[in-house]
């Protein structure tokens, strides 16, 4: 990824995923994130994992 494609990735993490999760267990959130992977087989090895981390990062960032 590009720096301006990580720039807006995480602009799309923190406007649309992360009010949805703030809610959330860490375990939902993770169960949401298996299921998306097993519906898109397209999405890159370990993309899951890092959305994943991301949004942890952010959401208790936010806190």
């Amino acid at each position: 990824m590009t720096k301006e494609e990580i720039t807006q990735f995480k602009k799309t993490i923190a406007n649309s995923i992360i009010p949805v999760v703030k809610s959330m267990t860490n375990a939902q959130i993770k169960e949401i994130i298996t299921i998306v992977e097993r519906e898109h087989k397209e999405l890159p090895e370990g993309f899951g994992n890092m959305l994943y981390e991301q949004i942890m990062m952010m959401k208790h960032s936010k806190n």
